[in-house]
């Protein structure tokens, strides 16, 4: 059976998507195509960030967030599933001479290499609605465990129907059918504000951006 994908690309093509596939799970590519449009919520993303604190970006990718946060943190840790990511990562932060800032691979569902409370911020940029729904749970009581405070970005639930929120479904579906299928579990749990509750974390705040196709929230454990 031909999938909407193999249409997109051409029957002639069947290698092409997989490639393509690849090529959206490489530093290279998030860091010339991706980390340039998300410029904006990085950017976000450091008001609520107090000057010293200890953070920790789950989920890093190239560290563009954390390159963000050099200035106002007083140390930040990245950490990261993707050795590609994690590399590029690396590199960058030599490159760019910062002390302050590390990274490491490591499952985001165990970060055991972390005492509890290490940190005074745990933040995810576009990572949650990536991972199965089976590891939403691990995931977040992680970020529980090792901060005190943990700030989220990901996709507003419902999706604007304008450019962007369009734009975003696209993307979601041309990332691979394992992303897209995870993406839309997210959606149909209710995104941020149906999944976090579920997972015992409050919501203190919560700002939508983007043309309202994202939503930035901070959140501490209901205990």
């Amino acid at each position: 059976m031909i999938t909407t994908k193999e249409r997109f690309f051409g029957l002639n093509q069947t290698n092409s998507f997989i490639l393509f596939e690849q090529m959206v799970e490489s530093g290279i590519f998030y860091s010339t195509v991706l980390d340039p449009i998300l410029a904006p919520m990085r950017k976000r993303v450091t008001r609520e960030i107090q000057p010293g604190e200890k953070l920790i970006d789950i989920a890093c990718g190239t560290g563009a967030q954390i390159f963000e946060l050099i200035g106002i943190a007083s140390k930040i840790v990245g950490v990261d599933l993707s050795e590609s990511m994690i590399i590029h990562a690396q590199n960058t932060c030599k490159k760019r001479g910062v002390s302050n800032a590390e990274f490491f691979v490591c499952d985001a569902a165990s970060l055991s290499i972390f005492e509890t409370g290490s940190f005074d911020v745990a933040i995810m940029s576009m990572a949650l609605h990536q991972f199965h729904p089976d590891l939403h749970s691990p995931v977040l009581s992680e970020m529980k465990r090792v901060a005190k405070r943990i700030i989220i970005v990901d996709y507003a639930v419902p999706l604007p129907k304008n450019y962007t929120g369009v734009g975003s479904r696209v993307a979601e579906f041309l990332a691979g059918r394992e992303h897209n299928r995870n993406f839309k579990q997210y959606y149909r749990l209710g995104g941020l504000n149906g999944i976090l509750p579920a997972n015992k974390l409050s919501i203190q705040k919560s700002v939508y951006f983007g043309k309202g196709a994202f939503q930035l929230v901070v959140c501490s454990d209901l205990q």
